[in-house]
């Protein structure tokens, strides 16, 4: 039986949050391809500068999750953002990886319930937890000069407040689609 409060079809993803997803994915994309010339340059010269900059490419996976109240959907916007800036990646295919931690990140920090509004707070939480986690997972291609404490302490910083930075204005777009009656 599969009618409307069974089971199975409690657990479906609905298509709007996965067409928004997908959609918000691939407007990543294309936000990572206006980024990555200064975000390539900035990672080598000023990793504190690059960690601030770079938080951008967590930004519509961020919305996707926060608009659609769906969990999984940060996942999947940067799984599609990934797939479509690998060519373009200075890292290549290497380069989903961080884009879909984030995505995990943000997924697994904000509401597990499908449909509860996600308080202003958590959204914020979610943001400084995905910048720790980001810094962390970038340690490993910092150039040897770059691993001194000012160095790493600046990136740290950098990173999270670029990553408390994007939930604010995922916050503010929230409270924009809300008022326009795009989003609940």
């Amino acid at each position: 039986m599969s009618g409307p409060l069974s089971p199975v079809s409690a657990r479906r993803v609905p298509t709007s949050a996965l067409l928004v997803s997908a959609a918000l994915g691939a407007v990543q994309a294309l936000v990572f391809l206006a980024v990555v010339p200064v975000t390539s340059v900035l990672a080598a010269a000023s990793p504190p500068a690059y960690a601030l900059v770079a938080a951008v490419h967590t930004a519509l996976p961020f919305l996707a999750r926060v608009v659609t109240r769906v969990p999984g959907m940060a996942t999947l916007a940067a799984f599609v953002s990934g797939v479509l800036t690998v060519a373009v990646s200075p890292i290549g295919l290497l380069g989903v990886v961080p884009l879909v931690l984030g995505g995990v990140v943000l997924d697994l920090v904000l509401s597990l319930r499908r449909g509860a509004v996600v308080r202003p707070g958590r959204v914020l939480l979610a943001g400084a937890v995905t910048g720790v986690v980001l810094f962390v997972v970038a340690l490993p291609v910092f150039s040897p000069e770059h691993l001194v404490p000012p160095v790493l302490i600046g990136t740290l910083l950098g990173r999270v407040a670029g990553e408390v930075a994007v939930a604010g204005a995922v916050l503010a777009v929230r409270r924009l689609l809300w008022r326009a009656g795009v989003a609940r």
